[in-house]
């Protein structure tokens, strides 16, 4: 019997750590995450508030399926003498994923700071940083053990000799980022070019007294364009890749959005359009903008060996915005006499 516990504690130790290992919380449709993908893009948007969310399932058909949640709220402050070519980006960020017959879950609240200088007419580039708590934990309650079969069945209801001394570990976690803007004042036309590195202080998740593991850092770099090809019609693209320890992911895909409406502040717009994760997944995407709106619906479908259990199933992701414009006062008020 004591051989089969150490052996049990060895399994879950792999289990573990192999999960702790493996990339961080990733989207299909991370060009609408914009806190998740680099802390530079904090306040990088056209408009003064911005509130994201974002929903993720994968893989149900298998037992037990996995899902992740992010939301986020970023606001633009600029900077008084700089003649609006500085500005200050807040934003607070928070993530929730769960996988496992365990429930392992992954929750962190990040705080993102970011700073845009205006280069020229069409040019900005932005710097950021991110500071977050997190904490991993799992439910000893939802595993089996070999103690629980009888002889004959197995029964859920014997007791487990397995202790466990800790099933959540705190950390905090550091990121920083930059982002190049390109924004055509003529057309829609628009490009994002940028890179991030997070765990820069490469945190150390402890499930066990005898050592924990260290996240990885992760590299990211992307491109995300949207280029206007006639009155009504934009030609969309968006690759990102990253890289952490062992683990690589590249995706790339582009698209059509054409607007039904395209005068400001009443646009009205719909996009399609398929991707490529590489090893992993075909994407197929639709988007809707309406005025301050965005909404964006993507489909995995399954290509790597894990299909053999998916079905080729990966999973929906849905993805909201709404970004609030404030009515900006006049530069010159002039007061009118009642008399």
């Amino acid at each position: 019997m004591r051989m089969k516990k150490h052996f049990t504690f060895y399994i879950l130790h792999l289990a573990f750590c192999g999960l702790l290992s493996a990339q961080d919380l990733h989207f299909s449709q991370f060009y609408h995450n914009p806190l998740n993908l680099n802390p530079a893009l904090t306040g990088v948007f056209s408009g003064d508030q911005r509130f994201a969310g974002a929903y993720r399932s994968q893989w149900a058909s298998v037992p037990v399926p996995y899902l992740t949640f992010s939301g986020s709220y970023d606001q633009k402050i600029k900077l008084p003498g700089t003649g609006g070519n500085g500005m200050i980006g807040g934003g607070l960020l928070f993530d929730y994923d769960r996988a496992g017959d365990a429930g392992l879950n992954w929750m962190q609240i990040g705080l993102n700071l970011s700073y845009t200088q205006k280069l020229s007419e069409n040019l900005y580039l932005s710097a950021g940083a991110q500071a977050q708590v997190g904490q991993r934990a799992f439910d000893p309650q939802r595993l089996y053990f070999d103690e629980q079969f009888n002889g004959d069945i197995f029964d859920p209801s014997l007791p487990a000799q397995e202790n466990f001394l800790r099933t959540a570990a705190g950390y905090t976690d550091y990121s920083a980022g930059i982002n190049g803007l390109y924004q055509s004042t003529l057309t829609r036309t628009s490009i994002h070019i940028g890179a991030a590195y997070r765990h820069i202080t490469r945190p150390e998740i402890r499930f066990f007294d005898n050592g924990g593991l260290q996240l990885a850092p992760l590299t990211s770099t992307y491109l995300i364009a949207a280029v206007q090809v006639g009155p009504k019609v934009d030609w969309t693209f968006a690759s990102a890749a990253q890289f952490q320890g062992t683990y690589r992911e590249i995706l790339a895909g582009s698209g059509i959005r054409y607007y039904l409406v395209s005068s400001p502040g009443r646009s009205v717009a719909i996009g399609g359009g398929a991707a490529h994760r590489i090893g992993d997944a075909l994407i197929a995407h639709f988007e809707l903008h309406v005025q301050n709106w965005r909404f964006g619906l993507s489909y995995d479908i399954n290509t790597s060996p894990f299909r053999v259990a998916t079905m080729r199933n990966g999973g929906p992701e849905v993805t909201l915005q709404y970004i609030i414009f404030k009515v900006q006062p006049p530069e010159i008020f002039k007061a009118c006499p009642i008399f």
